[in-house]
C-alpha cells in the first residue's frame, strides 16, 4: 500500500523538552523509584492543541524531571472522535521520546539507567 496513503490525521508540530532536571546523591541505592506522569492539554485553536507530558521521578537520593511539549494538529473528514484522540493519542507520540530523554538522564557512572515502561495511554487520564 502506498505510505501517502496511509498518513495520519493527527500530526506533531515543534517536539521540545522545555525541563530536563536531574540531581542525585553521589551515591544511588537500590530500591523502588516513586514515578508521577502528567499531561495536560490545551486547545490554541480550530483543531491545534499544546500539549505537556511532565514525567517525575524521586527517590530518596536521585530526583529527575523531564517536561516536553509539542504541539498538534488535527485535520479529518470527520471530527466525531478528535477528543478521543487528542487524549490518547498525543502522549503515545510524545512517550518514546520522553522515555528515552529519562534513560539517557541517568546513563551515569554509579547508577543503573532508568527505563521506564510502555503505558497504556487509553488507561491515562
Amino acid at each position: 500500500m502506498n505510505i501517502n496513503q496511509m498518513k495520519s490525521n493527527l500530526q506533531m508540530k515543534n517536539f521540545y523538552f522545555s525541563n530536563c532536571s536531574f540531581s542525585r546523591d553521589s551515591i544511588i541505592a537500590d530500591g523502588e523509584y516513586n514515578i508521577d506522569l502528567q499531561k495536560k492539554i490545551d486547545k490554541i485553536d480550530e483543531h491545534i492543541y499544546r500539549v505537556s507530558l511532565k514525567t517525575m521521578i524521586l527517590k530518596e537520593d536521585m530526583k529527575l524531571e523531564v517536561e516536553a511539549s509539542a504541539e498538534f494538529i488535527y485535520s479529518s473528514d470527520d471530527y466525531g472522535n478528535e477528543e478521543t484522540i487528542i487524549n490518547a493519542n498525543t502522549v503515545a507520540i510524545m512517550f518514546p521520546f520522553v522515555r528515552s530523554q529519562v534513560t539517557l538522564l541517568t546513563s551515569q557512572p554509579g547508577m543503573a539507567p532508568i527505563v521506564l515502561p510502555p503505558i497504556n495511554t487509553q488507561k491515562f487520564n
